[in-house]
């Protein structure tokens, strides 16, 4: 069981929305056996203390847009020097920038990401520890509101670590295209 709070409060400036939020959760997390290796050392109850808490800024595009968030707690995560998972730091956040053109009725929104993230991912394998660095670059093109083109950009850097890949690094690039119907 969790206890979790959020408190977010827009502030109108002009034409523009800004939007400030703190959020966060506590509580206990159980790890059943079928997501830990056989030679994975658990605690005893299997029980972990698993708790967050973030920061989040958005001022809405009107044209300019900027979300962001950061968080920082604790969790189960995989320690691949003792094969075992314990309670561990973990941090992480992201930033977008935004532009919102409109055009003839369409609207285009050009945007640039990034995240970062180090921590465990408690519903994964033995609490699979990650390090993960990414950017990305994209636009969404929408002609009418029924239907919507976006194409984005990625460049990734990334690191898992678990029983099975003590060291699992993987980097690339990534072009993903999309079309969406609305309804």
């Amino acid at each position: 069981m969790h206890i979790v709070s959020r408190i977010a409060y827009p502030i109108e400036l002009g034409k523009n929305i800004i939007e400030f939020g703190i959020q966060g959760y506590t509580g206990k997390y159980f790890i059943s056996s079928d997501q830990v290796s056989s030679l994975t050392k658990i605690a005893s109850d299997k029980t972990y203390d698993d708790s967050r808490g973030a920061v989040s800024f958005i001022l809405y595009p009107k044209p300019f847009g900027i979300q962001a968030e950061y968080n920082i707690g604790r969790g189960p995560q995989y320690n691949a020097l003792k094969d075992s998972i314990e309670t561990k730091n973990l941090k992480g956040g992201y930033i977008l920038l935004s532009y919102q053109l409109k055009k003839n009725h369409h609207i285009i929104m050009p945007y640039l990401r990034y995240q970062y993230y180090d921590g465990g991912k408690k519903n994964e394998l033995d609490a699979r520890h990650h390090e993960v660095s990414e950017g990305e670059l994209g636009v969404e093109w929408q002609p009418s509101k029924y239907f919507e083109l976006s194409a984005n950009y990625t460049i990734s850097n990334r690191k898992t670590q678990d029983f099975v890949t003590k060291n699992n690094f993987q980097s690339g690039r990534l072009l993903r295209l999309q079309a969406q119907v609305n309804f």
